[in-house]
């Protein structure tokens, strides 16, 4: 399959990579706030299942911080692998987390096979593209074959007061159905949390479990 998105992605590369350079370890190289609201997302995210024994894949890693939250929070001693688009993050990753393995990935042009137990994405579908849509779901489809019991993701909600004109926010009842008619018929949407306290819930994350059951069988019925 080409990938239509290879000029999206070399320039969200690009990005990251000059913001790595900016901010090294720091929040804002993955374009957060601060620690506290990154920490938060990518606490709902482990609440799919996540234990201290599991597979891990943290797609668009950056500097590979969800390790330290799963190592301080979980006291995390399961396998844990790191996919980015920015060499300069994973570069900065390797570094800081020598107990983590860490790729340079762009899955629709080089897919991988192997298995894990979660994979969770924190921020990757936020920025504006050419069709977030359908970048979302290609990459979804992707990464559900590789998870061997769940997929986490968070994305920002079109339910929303503000909207920046940078960033992309999805319907969550749109995102619901696709992972229900397309990924699994087991699936948590999640909308009842603010990553800071005051804050309205902006974003909202979805687990999709994995199950024996096709869901597009259950579409025919």
């Amino acid at each position: 399959m080409t990938n239509i998105f290879k000029d999206d992605i070399e320039s969200l590369a690009k990005h990251y990579g000059e913001l790595v350079k900016r901010h090294g370890d720091a929040a804002e190289s993955a374009q957060y706030a601060d620690r506290q609201t990154q920490e938060r997302r990518m606490q709902v995210l482990c609440e799919i299942g996540v234990s201290k024994d599991s597979k891990i894949l943290d797609f668009g890693c950056g500097t590979g911080q969800m390790l330290s939250l799963l190592q301080r929070s979980f006291g995390f001693e399961g396998e844990y692998i790191g996919y980015d688009i920015s060499s300069e993050a994973i570069e900065f990753a390797r570094s800081a987390h020598p107990d983590g393995r860490f790729e340079v990935r762009d899955i629709l042009e080089n897919p991988a096979d192997e298995m894990f137990d979660y994979v969770l994405v924190s921020g990757v579908f936020n920025n504006a593209m050419s069709d977030n849509r359908a970048f979302f779901q290609q990459v979804s489809k992707r990464l559900m074959a590789q998870a061997g019991t769940g997929y986490a993701f968070n994305m920002l909600s079109r339910f929303v007061d503000y909207f920046d004109d940078g960033l992309y926010y999805e319907d969550p009842m749109h995102a619901f159905r696709f992972c229900k008619e397309e990924l699994s018929p087991l699936v948590n949407l999640r909308h009842d949390y603010a990553v800071r306290p005051g804050s309205i819930p902006f974003e909202f994350t979805i687990y999709v479990h994995r199950s024996d059951i096709d869901p597009r069988a259950l579409n025919s019925a």
